[in-house]
């Protein structure tokens, strides 16, 4: 009878907890999938409340990834919490483990640090076309540890953050108009008045070169073998490179059309004319 007895205590008190244990579990489920949803439309708004907003696309994405992180990092917490699990040792486990993790990937955190730097000073934006360590192209994306650029010979190189930082970034994109310098060599028998009268109306004949402010065409240098004249021009950023080429192939077309010659590097020697005898 004792034996009886003590066997349908112990069955009533598994019940009682089965059933205690499966309303927790319940709960937990419900707070992860309404916390999941939750977490989700936070997400859709404040991805358009960003989409207008005066910030990097890659620092618009950082933003609201980490909230993301945040929100779904205090579900699963809340869900821990409910399961009557104490989150403190949760949390100085994951602290112990996180120290670990940064001692073993200092480089990466370097990074990230880096890429968190740059996405909030903006020395350059996604889309610019920026010169930096030896490598020119547009920036494609600036992501935590890595900003990756596009040449213009669709070679995608990737640039560490950490390293980047500390790097002389030339950004070709910020500005709304550029200015374009070429010298032009010729013969010290070339008239420099022509010369300087048909860069002009190349540069006049230029639709996309600006006239404000004014173009600017004069003598800069005397070389050993040639006359530098140097010209001057202003264009939208956009324009910069069709102004620089155009001007290159239509200058020299009408130095030949006017007799302007471009000299090869030369050297006169004079003798005169007494040999020892």
């Amino acid at each position: 009878m004792q034996t009886l007895n003590f066997f349908t205590k112990f069955l009533s008190r598994f019940a009682d907890t089965g059933r205690e244990l499966g309303i927790k579990v319940l709960g937990s489920v419900a707070i992860i999938v309404l916390g999941w949803i939750v977490a989700g439309v936070v997400r859709k708004i404040m991805s358009k409340a960003l989409k207008n907003a005066k910030l990097d696309t890659s620092f618009k994405k950082f933003l609201v990834k980490a909230i993301d992180i945040v929100l779904k990092t205090f579900v699963i917490l809340s869900a821990v919490s409910n399961m009557g699990i104490s989150t403190t040792g949760l949390i100085a486990a994951l602290s112990a483990a996180a120290v670990a993790i940064s001692l073993a990937l200092k480089d990466s955190l370097g990074n990230i640090a880096g890429g968190i730097l740059m996405m909030v000073t903006r020395p350059f934006s996604t889309g610019d076309f920026i010169t930096v360590d030896g490598e020119s192209g547009t920036v494609l994306k600036i992501d935590l540890i890595h900003t990756v650029l596009q040449t213009p010979d669709n070679r995608q190189v990737v640039i560490p953050n950490g390293q980047l930082v500390n790097k002389t970034v030339t950004d070709y994109s910020r500005e709304e108009m550029r200015r374009v310098d070429i010298d032009f060599a010729i013969s010290y028998n070339s008239d420099v008045e022509v010369a300087k009268a048909v860069i002009m109306d190349v540069i006049g004949n230029c639709e996309v070169a600006l006239t404000d402010p004014a173009p600017f065409v004069r003598v800069t240098d005397y070389g050993d073998s040639s006359v530098t004249v140097t010209a001057r021009v202003w264009c939208k950023t956009g324009d910069y490179w069709d102004v620089k080429l155009g001007l290159l192939e239509d200058v020299r077309t009408l130095f030949i059309a006017n007799g302007i010659e471009i000299p090869y590097n030369q050297l006169d020697v004079h003798v005169d004319g007494k040999l020892d005898k």
